[in-house]
């Protein structure tokens, strides 16, 4: 099974985390839609997934291609940013294939990842 590595769950805003992760995958293997956020009481297929997936460098100092897009090269790890929304009232846990990850707010914005990542409110 592939690892994964949580570097960072950032307050991005008032409603927005911004997380930062090292998956052990390529970014055409990368499952979005298996990555969520659990809910309860609420049917897993409605749980919250990622937004606007990012890939990064290594050191997460440059975008590796366009918002939405794949890179051109199947780097393995993959560095990636998302955002999720936030839900004050509880902790949260994002359940990935790679394992769950305990979300904390609390944490800046390293201004390496401020200058660089992209961010479009969602409807």
């Amino acid at each position: 099974m592939a690892q994964a590595e949580l570097c960072g769950c950032y307050d991005f805003n008032e409603e927005w985390y911004l997380v930062e992760m090292i998956l052990d995958e390529t970014p055409a293997r990368i499952d979005w839609g298996a990555m969520t956020v659990s809910a309860e009481g609420v049917d897993r297929a409605n749980w919250q997934c990622p937004y606007m997936e990012q890939y990064l460098n290594a050191q997460g100092t440059e975008m590796l291609c366009e918002t939405f897009g794949l890179p051109r090269e199947d780097v393995r790890p993959c560095r990636v940013v998302f955002f999720l929304f936030k839900d004050e009232q509880k902790a949260a846990t994002l359940c990935t294939p790679y394992g769950d990850f305990a979300l904390a707010s609390g944490a800046k914005v390293p201004a390496r990842l401020a200058r660089i990542v992209e961010f479009e409110e969602a409807d």
